[in-house]
């Protein structure tokens, strides 16, 4: 599967926030998320996603589990099912986000 980038599906999620639909599959899902700074991704968990995310671009105040830390371009994390994860845009941004299975409130 190819996915042309004039065929994606974007999504406006608040007024510093927006969420691009990559490519998926019943089995997975990327997705972009770009952020204003001050966007918030709300804590949240999933009861039946795994999700792995990684810093296209700028720096975020991630929580993930336990954990709070500032995150840049370049770094990652894993939020494995029922862990409340969640940022806050430092700066402008871009996390591209993977999702096993695709999240069927995304399409």
């Amino acid at each position: 599967m190819i996915s042309d980038k004039n065929g994606f599906k974007e999504t406006q999620v608040s007024d510093q926030c927006t969420r691009t639909l990559l490519v998926n599959n019943k089995t997975l899902m990327m997705v972009r998320f770009d952020f204003e700074k001050g966007g918030i991704g709300a804590p949240h968990s999933h009861e039946d996603h795994t999700q792995v995310g990684y810093i296209l671009e700028g720096s975020f105040e991630l929580i993930c589990g336990e954990t709070t830390t500032i995150v840049k371009a370049g770094d990652s994390y894993l939020a494995d099912k029922n862990v409340v994860h969640g940022v806050v845009a430092l700066e402008d941004g871009a996390i591209l986000d993977v999702f096993t299975p695709e999240r069927e409130t995304f399409k």
